[in-house]
């Protein structure tokens, strides 16, 4: 009886195994064979890792949409203001970067969705201390409205900076080009696709002033669309010189040479001045900082042996 018992046992675990191994075999053969009928067919091989990372990032894709659409009509619920501000608002965000028609909508969905969800997340960590600490719900709600207006100020002053250290070696570029015989709208399109990579917020005004002059537009109203964009001085300064040499006839190249020879001397005048302000900067954190540091190191030991020595008197 115990053998028949253990010959079962040994048939039953065998089978089991073998089940396993078929279904695991069949899959197997399965990934080969669409494998294969991808490299006969020309198509790109996808490996079960490949699937996974599509399904995530169509996941996430997904959220990503619903997200969107969900700021976007709040945003077109409760962005109709005044047309002054809203003319303004999509000053700022142009300056930003941010050139899409639903981008103010988005900006106003965001703020009003962050200032009604600060205070309900506060609410739900606070818990039952939420009584004590009730006057911390309008300062997370003014905190999700004013949060955003201080990262678009921050992404407009970023965007600012890149474009007016970038406009320096994109004169050099435009000099080369016209020199070589290329005409204005010509030189932009090429100053755009070769700083494309290295100085994008530059190429991406300079393309933009290619389409509007490829659309028709006036060169001079171009000009002064890319200077008034980004709200860059010597951007502007740039456009007011191409639209001054373009009436008076001049010649645009030695115009740029010029020009670019400036826009270096401002740079390094701008490199010394900063300079020169970094020995008032450095005096608080000196004072506030590293002359405390450098007191309790100095000072400390002999502290403490006074307050040694002074300690039977003060005792007695």
């Amino acid at each position: 009886m115990i053998h028949l018992i253990t010959i079962g046992a040994f048939l039953a675990t065998a089978l089991l195994v073998l089940a396993v191994y078929s279904l695991f075999s069949t899959q197997t053969q399965q990934v080969v064979a669409e494998r294969l009928t991808r490299l006969r067919t020309g198509k790109r091989v996808r490996s079960p890792a490949d699937k996974e990372v599509e399904g995530a990032g169509a996941k996430k894709e997904a959220v990503d949409q619903l997200l969107t659409r969900l700021v976007l009509s709040v945003g077109r619920v409760f962005g109709r203001a005044t047309s002054s501000a809203s003319e303004a608002l999509r000053r700022r965000l142009i300056m930003a970067g941010y050139y899409g028609d639903n981008a103010m909508f988005i900006y106003t969905g965001i703020r009003i969705l962050l200032m009604l969800a600060l205070p309900f997340i506060g609410m739900f960590a606070l818990g039952s201390a939420m009584l004590r600490y009730i006057f911390l719900l309008p300062v997370l709600a003014l905190v999700g409205f004013v949060g955003p207006s201080l990262v678009l100020s921050s992404r407009i002053t970023q965007r600012q900076l890149a474009i007016r250290n970038a406009l320096a070696d994109a004169m050099d570029l435009m000099v080369s080009c016209v020199e070589a015989g290329l005409s204005l709208n010509a030189a932009l399109a090429r100053v755009a696709q070769e700083l494309r990579t290295v100085h994008p917020d530059l190429a991406r005004e300079f393309e933009i002033t290619g389409l509007e002059l490829r659309a028709g537009t006036p060169r001079e109203e171009a000009l002064r669309h890319l200077g008034e964009r980004s709200g860059v001085k010597d951007l502007k300064s740039f456009t007011a010189m191409l639209i001054q040499t373009d009436k008076f006839g001049t010649s645009i190249a030695r115009a740029l040479r010029v020009f670019s020879d400036t826009l270096r001397t401002k740079r390094r005048q701008r490199a010394e001045e900063a300079a020169a302000k970094t020995t008032i900067k450095l005096v608080f954190p000196l004072v506030f900082f590293i002359f405390p540091t450098i007191l309790i190191v100095l000072l400390g030991p002999g502290l403490i042996q006074v307050m040694e020595i002074m300690r039977p008197a003060m005792g007695k």
